[in-house]
């Protein structure tokens, strides 16, 4: 139980701060045509 909590945390993390970080991104650069 611990050791998939373990290999299931990084995985949500990331995913987190991926979901975060993609619109700030996507605002921040410039539109394409």
């Amino acid at each position: 139980m611990h050791l998939t909590w373990k290999n299931f945390l990084p995985m949500t993390l990331a995913l987190y701060t991926w979901y975060i970080t993609l619109p700030i991104t996507m605002a921040a650069s410039p539109p394409h045509p």
